[in-house]
């Protein structure tokens, strides 16, 4: 069967016109595979779509306690991998030729190029439903490179009603007494402006709340969870849990919430204060099987990573040479994570800020914020500065003028005091200066620090008078959350950033310019860690196996050792099926779960 053939019988391009198919054809990529060559690994970031033309495979998956076992195979004519096509993401299972076999693959980079060029190609197309689900998620700024939203919901309905009755029952009792009081005739005048001064008032109260209901939202990420709440021109907060740092999802749902489908959710973790209450979520259910999806996802991909990585160490040690059949796809751990190669966007400055940075790169202020590939520093917004400063500046405005004109004997009204007058105004001079000096000092001795592994609180005193200094290792970070605490905060772009950790006492950086921003450098500093985390683990445990190994090659010599038991390959003689969501041949296992390639 030829390549056009093989690609019309994948739900894919099943619809796909003739001379689209043909344009399909011409960047597929043809491979000859030998038995037990591998097609793509789990934990690799998927970049090929597959169409098997002759041969057989096994699909084996390392789940999130770290156990491999097969869980289905392909056959001639089955075809996996539609997520890659659209999505940079992690394999969730590892696909090994069982036979000799003649494979087709299409780059996602050559796929996206061609629906590029022929968009009604797009159209054509026949997407999974969840992956078109994924597709339908909105994106914000703050994702990461490899982050997607796999779920989002703003709260039920019903809150809305509950915030609406109040203000509609008040106008529906003006309407009832003004139509009363026409027709009664208790007094006789023009209803028509107090009708439409009413009507505006009503509609911009249900406005205001529609916007205030509609910025209120629940995202589950590949990486967090994340709630922001919004009150339009007068607070905004986002807070934000790493996706594995969940302990325990508690839903409560109560009579009318089982009717209506909404309920109340509350997220734990390690942190003493570490409870993310939810209330009013739209069907609870679907947001905790996304929340412990994405949690055992993530958890069998770390454990698949370190399961190759033990491999390769074994394989070194022991000479073996691991024929990887295709490749062309690339580890998620290889990916550079540092932050030295992506530090945060660009941020857009007010007036104010324009102002202070020009002072700053004149060095008559120092720096709100400091970024280096090690650490990113912030100090508290300027507008506290300029607070602080105000008073002194004042003094020394009226007190150094007056100085400088008391040694020429100015103004005459005030040289009766004599030298009184002169020694004066030159200590008010002075003592502004100095107090002017001190603020600056106390304002920038308050620090605010994450580094590659720790989060900085430095609260410092003036001449060393008093000082504080609290760290934490980034690893113990459970939530983060910043507040913009009323309209003036929000004008200015400042606000506190709430980082709770699973030890005693939370990290508050109080008065921060753009929290926004200083919660994302936080949370991406934190994933940089935690991948830097898992590689040092993964590094020692290649280690620790090593010495096993020398160790047994030493008592060998000494005593004679026991031949090695031969590998078992993990092929059973019959394997069932597995639906990958793609796969144009498959059936559905025991537990009704997907194992999507």
């Amino acid at each position: 069967m030829d390549l056009v053939e093989r690609l019309r019988n994948t739900p894919l391009f099943q619809f796909v016109s003739d001379d689209g198919l043909a344009l399909v054809a011409t960047i597929a990529q043809e491979h000859r595979v030998k038995e037990g060559g591998v097609l793509c690994r789990q934990a690799d970031l998927g970049a090929n779509f597959f169409l098997i033309d002759q041969g057989e495979a096994l699909i084996q998956r390392v789940d999130d306690k770290g156990f491999q076992r097969p869980v289905g195979t392909l056959h001639e004519g089955d075809s996996f991998g539609v997520t890659s096509l659209f999505l940079p993401e992690p394999r969730d299972a590892t696909v090994i030729a069982r036979t000799p076999m003649r494979v087709w693959t299409i780059r996602r980079s050559d796929f996206q190029e061609l629906l590029h060029n022929l968009p009604r190609l797009r159209r054509e197309l026949t997407l999974p439903d969840e992956l078109q689900a994924r597709q339908r998620m909105p994106q914000f700024d703050w994702l990461g490179p490899l982050e997607h939203v796999v779920y989002f919901a703003h709260r039920h309905w019903i809150s809305l009603v509950q915030a609406l009755w109040l203000p509609t029952l008040l106008f529906v009792l003006f309407l009832a007494i003004l139509t009363l009081v026409v027709v009664r005739r208790v007094v006789v005048f023009d209803p028509t402006y107090l009708l439409l001064g009413g009507g505006c008032l009503y509609l911009m109260v249900l406005v205001w709340h529609w916007f205030d209901w509609v910025n209120d939202h629940f995202v589950v990420t590949t990486q967090r969870i994340s709630y922001r709440q919004r009150v339009v021109f007068l607070y905004e907060a986002r807070s934000e849990v790493p996706i594995d740092r969940v302990q325990n999802i508690n839903v409560i749902v109560t009579l009318v919430g089982s009717r209506l489908g909404y309920g109340l959710m509350v997220i734990e973790t390690a942190a003493q204060t570490g409870t993310l209450a939810l209330d009013h979520v739209p069907d609870p259910e679907e947001m905790r099987r996304a929340i412990w999806g994405q949690a055992e996802r993530a958890q069998a991909t770390q454990r698949a990573t370190e399961r190759r990585l033990m491999t390769e160490a074994l394989s070194g040690y022991l000479g073996i040479d691991i024929e990887e059949a295709l490749p062309d796809e690339q580890p998620e751990a290889d990916l550079p994570s540092d932050l030295a190669d992506e530090l945060t966007p660009q941020k857009k400055l007010s007036p104010l800020g324009r102002a202070v940075e020009w002072l700053q790169t004149l060095h008559i202020l120092p720096q709100v914020r400091v970024a280096t590939p090690e650490q990113v520093l912030w100090r508290k917004h300027p507008f506290f500065l300029l607070i602080k400063m105000l008073p002194p500046l004042v003094m020394a405005a009226i007190a150094t003028p007056l100085a400088v004109l008391a040694q020429f004997g100015m103004p005459a009204v005030l040289t009766q005091w004599g030298d009184y007058y002169a020694f004066g105004t030159l200590v008010i001079a002075v003592f502004a200066m100095a107090w002017l000096v001190w603020e600056v000092n106390d304002w920038s001795n308050d620090q605010y620090i994450v580094t590659n592994d720790r989060i900085i609180d430095v609260e410092q005193r003036p001449l060393f008078l008093r000082s504080e200094r609290r760290e934490a290792s980034l690893g113990m970070i459970q939530n983060v959350r910043f507040e913009i605490p009323n309209p003036w905060a929000g004008l200015l772009n400042y606000g506190s950033v709430l980082v709770q950790t699973a030890g005693r006492g939370d990290f508050t950086f109080d008065q921060v310019g753009n929290p926004a921003e200083v919660q994302a450098e936080i949370f991406r500093r934190l994933e940089a860690y935690r991948e830097r985390t898992r590689q040092q683990e993964a590094e020692r445990r290649r280690r620790e196996m090593a010495e096993w190994f020398a160790v047994y090659d030493e008592l060998g010599q000494r005593v004679g050792a026991p031949p090695a038991p031969e590998a078992d390959t993990g092929l059973p003689p019959f394997t069932p099926e597995v639906d990958d969501g793609t796969a144009s041949r498959s059936q559905r296992d025991g537990e009704g779960k997907r194992t999507v390639l």
